[in-house]
């Protein structure tokens, strides 16, 4: 730290001399550099937009798009700057000590946020998931937004905005609802002992044929589970991602009613009094 404060020393009484030696002669200089820092920042907002458009037309992965393009924005900006700092006469020696000691403490304080950034990295290399899918993370879940340099933004069911920080993200589970094409249903009934289970099979054997959303292969079951007190009938379909939900719901309240109107009887729980 100390030979790192010494630099950091050394590099401000070299700019300092410059300023005082060289920066006061080369007014035109500096006014033609701030010329020059402004058209550079307009002409890379103008490369930013125009590789958005780009990436848009030839389809590039959305998950991409915000990432690349920042990526290019920061590094022209910081390419812009050391040229005109070149272009000044300013020492480059002493320049880098002090981005040396300014990067170190940034680094220290920034930590988090540069672990963000690397978890973004590994998020768009790794691809667990991309904009559009359904996922759970961290105790959420919802629809991916974007993928950011810094975070991941989630629109959960009931339209809320979940930002998930990168960093945790790429080092934690995440469960990906739309990575696969299809996905299983399943509805469990618990009924009480001496129901005729197979009348109730076939019933909802022709309950899951009527619902054309249901998949035929792979093919559905239904399943009888013996319990220590009770039955259980599980009931297993297939369908596309897509149609998850509107297959769950109509399933579940088709078994529902059938259940009221075959005035099938629930098991009940036990209560044991105990006098004291």
């Amino acid at each position: 730290m100390k030979i790192l404060a010494a630099e950091t020393a050394t590099g401000w009484d070299q700019i300092v001399h410059w300023c005082i030696n060289t920066g006061l002669n080369s007014g035109p200089k500096i006014i033609i550099s701030l010329i020059v820092l402004w058209l550079g920042f307009k002409l890379i907002k103008l490369i930013r937009k125009t590789l958005a458009k780009a990436f848009e037309k030839r389809d590039v992965d959305p998950s991409l798009r915000p990432f690349i393009t920042s990526m290019v924005s920061i590094v022209l900006k910081i390419l812009l700057i050391i040229s005109l700092i070149g272009y000044l006469g300013i020492p480059m020696s002493s320049f880098v000590a002090l981005l040396g000691a300014g990067g170190l403490a940034v680094g220290m304080a920034l930590s988090g946020t540069i672990q963000n950034v690397a978890g973004g990295v590994v998020i768009l290399i790794l691809r667990p998931f991309k904009v559009g899918d359904y996922i759970a993370a961290q105790g959420f879940e919802g629809k991916v937004n974007s993928i950011k340099i810094f975070n991941t933004v989630l629109t959960t069911v009931d339209n809320k905005v979940v930002t998930l920080p990168n960093g945790t993200l790429s080092a934690g589970s995440v469960i990906n609802y739309s990575a696969m094409e299809q996905r299983r249903i399943t509805v469990t009934c618990k009924m009480a002992q001496g129901v005729d289970v197979s009348k109730i099979q076939n019933d909802f054997f022709s309950m899951i044929n009527q619902n054309e959303k249901i998949l035929k292969d792979p093919k559905s079951k239904v399943v009888v589970i013996l319990n220590e007190d009770s039955v259980s009938i599980e009931t297993r379909v297939w369908a596309t991602t897509s149609n998850y939900w509107d297959v769950n719901d109509t399933l579940n309240k088709q078994i529902y009613e059938y259940m009221i109107k075959e005035n099938i009887s629930m098991p009940y729980q036990k209560i044991n009094l105990i006098n004291k």
